[in-house]
């Protein structure tokens, strides 16, 4: 293996045959250390004692989703392929970053070859178009130390993978002085060693390495134990008996001399079916296995295997408009609530040049332009199978090569009206009945296929608008709507129940952003704008003090607030009301249930503009409020309105141990990944944007926008409901028209809970009297329902969880998580159970609608499903966040210990006992519909214990 696209090759092959004979007659090992290797292999596998380590892989790509990488427990990764994002997202979800270098070559298209002296140069690798280094030199190994291993650490990398470590042997010096070779490189790994002491170090073979070395590395790794890569024929091949003899020889004496050090096996296979197999047979040989293709740019499996929940999502707008296309504002949020992640793509993009099959469940593309799909649809035929479907959307692609991805003999333009005939139970069932009678475009006639939905015109010819079939799916623009004015919309069958179908979805648990012990969650949060405004109120208190005292301080709920610097600062553009509008904002920020956000410096109107866009704004002109608040002589940049205006609320206004943890995104609410890095980098979280805000006279299901906007491996978190900005037609009025957003907190509560319910609004409802009565409306709603308030940032966290993490089965009922943040709620569907004597961290699950919604908790929690519910006491609900839950059973009684944190008095129910009793604790008891309730009348957070019948 070498950097770039070097990897995979089988090193010894570029030895001439006669030297590789001598090569390998001198270090051959007799047969007894074949059978000693095989006796410590087996010992290694039955042994009781697990390993730290369980999954190693080696990605050189960069086009895999960040969350199908969480798998590894360690990852190398080619420095140049890899972002900065992308290192610090994966460590903290505890998967270490190892950085990729070659300590014996340098290709020569690497940048830092400019670098290099020619005395440092010993000959060169034509097959593979590097230079050999002279590593016995000083100032070779300074230069790797400082200006390849130095500046990967600073990056944010945690460890180094040492391949090419046997280059030397291409050239004449390196075979007549192997040894000289040997302790230069050993001389390197104690260099980084000492420079880098928390690094892991892993090396390539190294097999001639001194003790020494071997004394300063983590885990060896080798390649070809049983399936490899020949380079120069360009072929995979199996390894000879010979050559495994002379590798367990070679094992045997690292195993014996560092029983304690991981072996990783590197095997190479061309089907992704195959290296399932290959993999667990590595496994089963005593190695931690990683198979891959030969360029490594495929994930290979891990134990336990991954469970595929990323989809790639294809649209024909432009990359910038992503967020403006139907494929994210309509489909987003039915992937995430199946449990799916949505990978966006624009048709102008670059189509995929590594291998799908191993990281997405499918294919999901929905077009809205007439822009040819030719080359897509020859791509997309080329992925597409029966475990690799591909699901179409809207207009119908004229290209002849899309027939094939729809699995169409051909289209046609029926003829006159259309009679219809319905395949599905919801179709024309759903939100809207309407069917069209007629047709305006072709419409596809499939062969072997589900028909949704079949239609016949005049001349008795067929069609089939909406469909699925054994590699996919098709739904035709003009029958998946019925259309409204203002681009609402009103699906016109149950979408859900088709990309289930047409993705062949079984049924895993599906991470959940809207549920916390199995009540809502609620969350409230204000952006800054009309802080220093005047109320129409006696006194004519600031805005902010009219929120302060008529909600914040009635409604004892977790809120973040914000503060807009140009507004509230003395040397911003309200000197004169610069120290009122600062008190108010301490005085706020002061309160126990108040976190502190930014909402920025100058509220840019149009974020793309700070990242160079100058097409993503209107001219200025044409804005209704300009480009951002006019502050004299300043220009918006990232810097100022996000680190600037932190710097300046921890400053003067947050108090010293409560500094801002949100950003809370202004105007278009559309960073650029310049911008979400910098909120990013500062360990804050970031929330806004969307335009979620179904209502009963627009559209409903497809008024509810997805939980973020991803770029990159960066996350924009959407408010999970607008505000009422919204509500009150731009703050035109009506002023009370915010009161509206409960018909959308029950539109999408209706729909199994697309959303937690989110109060989110503006200082300037302080200003009016209709406005604030609007408000408290609004928030008596909220706390008559069964909610579990949280911060916003709370919420941010969970929806980070969806997208930042990979879901593991370890059989097919069993299923772990790994990432950023363990779960604390998962959705099954209600033919299932969690089966909570064989689970670990799972406490109980509460039903909405047609989900069954799980409780977990602790740092790895186990969830194992089961067909039949667990007998005992569980937890229905509770209004907060379960810390810990044990449940044991002695003396014919149910004993549960559990511990809850939230921020209103403690209200929890039981299920599965008829009736418990707490010991040590005052809590009212009554039992209603089978559920044991339990109550504080001012214990906000605590440990229980229960005896329970």
């Amino acid at each position: 293996m070498t950097d770039e696209n070097k990897s995979g090759k089988d090193r010894r092959a570029t030895v001439p045959k006669e030297k590789r004979e001598l090569i390998l007659h001198t270090m051959y090992r007799s047969i007894l250390l074949l059978a000693s290797l095989l006796v410590s292999i087996h010992a290694l596998a039955t042994s009781s004692t697990p390993r730290p380590v369980q999954n190693i892989g080696f990605y050189y790509g960069h086009e895999a989703p960040i969350g199908s990488l969480y798998a590894y427990d360690w990852l190398v990764l080619q420095p140049s392929q890899t972002t900065n994002a992308r290192l610090d997202l994966l460590h903290k979800g505890n998967t270490r970053p190892i950085a990729y270098l070659s300590a014996g070559e340098m290709a020569h298209s690497d940048q830092a070859t400019q670098s290099l002296n020619q005395d440092w140069v010993l000959g060169e690798n034509t097959a593979w178009k590097s230079y050999v280094l002279d590593v016995r030199k000083e100032d070779v190994r300074n230069f790797m130390l400082e200006q390849l291993v130095a500046p990967a650490m600073a990056r944010g990398f945690k460890g180094v993978f040492l391949d090419t470590l046997d280059s030397h042997l291409l050239t004449v010096e390196g075979r007549e002085n192997p040894q000289a070779f040997a302790q230069a490189q050993a001389l390197l790994i104690a260099a980084i060693r000492e420079r880098f002491p928390d690094s892991r170090i892993i090396i390539n073979r190294g097999f001639h390495l001194p003790e020494s070395a071997h004394e300063n590395v983590d885990a060896l790794a080798f390649e070809s134990w049983r399936n490899g890569f020949e380079a120069g024929g360009r072929r995979y091949y199996e390894v000879s008996d010979q050559d495994r003899e002379w590798l367990a020889g070679q094992l045997a004496h690292w195993r014996e001399a560092h029983p304690e050090l991981p072996i990783i096996a590197i095997d190479y296979a061309h089907a992704t079916a195959n290296a399932l197999e290959l993999s667990e047979q590595l496994r089963r040989d005593g190695f931690i296995p990683y198979v891959s293709d030969h360029n490594l740019n495929r994930l290979g499996p891990t134990s336990p295997v991954v469970k595929k929940r990323h989809v790639l999502v294809y649209h024909d707008l432009p990359e910038s408009q992503t967020d403006r296309s139907v494929a994210h504002r309509r489909l987003g949020i039915l992937l995430e609530r199946l449990g799916l992640v949505p990978v966006y793509r624009s048709l102008e993009q670059p189509l995929p040049k590594e291998p799908v099959n191993d990281r997405y469940a499918g294919v999901v593309a929905w077009w809205e332009t007439g822009v040819r799909k030719t080359r897509f649809c020859r791509w997309a035929g080329k992925a597409q199978s029966a475990d690799f479907p591909v699901v179409l959307f809207g207009l119908r692609p004229t290209a002849s090569q899309c027939n094939k991805i729809m699995q169409s003999r051909r289209t046609a333009a029926p003829q006159g009206k259309l009679q219809i005939a319905t395949g599905h139970p919801s179709m024309g069932n759903f939100e809207s009945t309407r069917i069209p009678s007629v047709a305006l475009d072709p419409l596809p006639q499939p062969g072997a296929a589900k028909r949704w939905l079949s239609v016949t015109d005049a001349s008795g010819a067929h069609f089939s608008p909406v469909y699925t079939h054994e590699k996919g799916a098709v739904a035709t623009a003009g029958f998946i709507f019925e259309k409204g004015p203002d681009d609402q919309a009103y699906w016109l069958f149950d979408p859900f129940a088709f990309l289930k179908e047409a993705l062949k979805l079984s049924n895993f648990p599906a991470i959940d952003s809207t549920t916390e012990s199995g009540r809502r969650i609620l969350t409230a949060h204000i952006d800054g704008d009309g802080l220093v405004s005047r109320a129409e109120l006696p006194g004519r208190p600031l805005g902010s003090e009219a929120i302060q005292q008529k909600i914040l301080q009635v409604y004892d709920i977790p809120h973040t607030l914000s503060v807009i610097e140009a507004e509230t600062s003395p040397n911003g553009l309200y000197p004169d009301v610069s120290a009122e509008a600062e008190a108010s904002a301490r005085s706020m920020f002061r309160m126990d249930k108040v976190e502190v956000a930014s909402h920025s410096y100058s509220h840019p109107f149009f974020w793309a503009l700070l990242e160079g866009d100058t097409n993503a704004a209107p001219k200025l002109d044409e804005t209704l409020y300009g480009y951002s608040m006019d502050v004299p002589r300043y220009t918006p940049h990232v810097n100022r309105e996000i680190n600037d205006s932190i710097a300046y609320i921890n400053r003067r206004l947050a108090p010293k141990n409560k500094p801002a943890s949100v950003f809370l995104w202004t105007g278009d609410a559309r960073p650029g990944p310049e911008a979400l890095r910098a909120v990013r980098e500062l360990g804050l979280v970031n929330v806004n944007g969307g335009d979620t805000h179904p209502l009963p006279f627009d559209s409903e299901l497809a008024g509810v926008w997805p939980d973020v906007r991803p770029i990159g491996d960066e996350l924009q978190v959407y408010a999970p409901v607008m505000n009422e900005n919204v509500y009150t037609n731009l703050w035109t009025g009506p002023f009370f028209g915010y009161r509206n957003v409960i018909e959308s907190f029950k539109i999408l509560e209706a729909h199994d809970r697309l959303k937690p319910i989110g109060i989110y609004y503006h200082f300037y409802s302080g200003t009016k009297p209709e406005a604030l009565q609007a408000l408290k409306e609004i928030y008596d709603y909220a706390l008559s329902q069964p909610v579990t308030p949280l911060y916003l940032s709370d919420y941010a966290a969970r929806v980070q969880g969806q997208y930042y993490s990979v879901l593991l089965q370890p059989d097919g009922s069993s299923y772990r998580w790994r990432g950023i943040r363990p779960p604390s709620t998962v959705r099954i569907g209600q033919n299932q159970y969690p089966d909570l004597t064989q689970s670990r961290g799972v406490a109980g699950y509460h039903d909405v609608g047609e989900v069954r919604f799980v409780h977990l908790t602790g740092s790895d929690p186990l969830l194992v499903l089961a067909p039949e519910p667990s007998p005992g006491p569980m937890l229905d609900s509770a209004n907060a966040e379960l810390v810990t839950w044990q449940r044991s059973r002695k003396s014919g009684r149910w004993h549960v210990q559990l511990e809850l944190k939230g921020y209103q008095p403690l209200d929890f129910a039981l299920s599965g006992t008829p009736d418990c009793r707490v010991n040590g604790a005052r809590l009212s008891k009554n039992t209603v519909k089978g559920l044991v309730h339990f109550r504080s009348s001012t214990q906000q957070a605590g440990r229980f214990e229960l005896e329970c019948d």
